[in-house]
């Protein structure tokens, strides 16, 4: 699979432990597990906009992140659908089906082409995924 230079960045500033500003005035926090923090909304749009995001485990389970506002996917061969926003350095996401699920403001953190989420504003249960661009 071909990294892009994008998550060769974000791999290297986590590998060494700095925050590191990306075009567009978006910041990666380094975090102590090799992820890296997205903090800043231009950083979510720049890597986790548009690319499906497949559970590891099974590539038939994804969701896309939409630019406007809107999540879909497929999960469990069941349609998931949803609304999202960005709430000071949070991905907020509110599902509608398969079936409704309240708003969860959730912290995301990339290595190379991994992505982590923490639930309930980075104090929750964690989840693992692959960006797929």
């Amino acid at each position: 699979m071909k990294t892009s230079k994008k998550f060769r960045l974000l791999a290297a500033a986590a590998a060494i432990g700095v925050a590191m500003t990306l075009p567009g005035g978006g910041t990666l926090l380094a975090a102590d597990d090799g992820y890296t923090v997205i903090s800043k909304l231009e950083t979510f749009n720049e890597l986790l906009v548009g690319p499906r995001i497949t559970d590891p485990k099974d590539e038939a389970n994804f969701f896309v992140v939409n630019n406007d506002g809107t999540l879909n996917g497929t999960w469990h061969g069941k349609t998931l659908t949803g609304t999202w926003r960005w709430d000071d350095a949070f991905f907020c996401r509110v599902l509608t089906a398969p079936r409704p699920a309240p708003e969860d403001c959730q912290q995301w953190a990339l290595a190379d082409d991994k992505a982590r989420l923490v639930r309930e504003r980075g104090t929750g249960k964690t989840a693992d995924y692959v960006v797929r661009k």
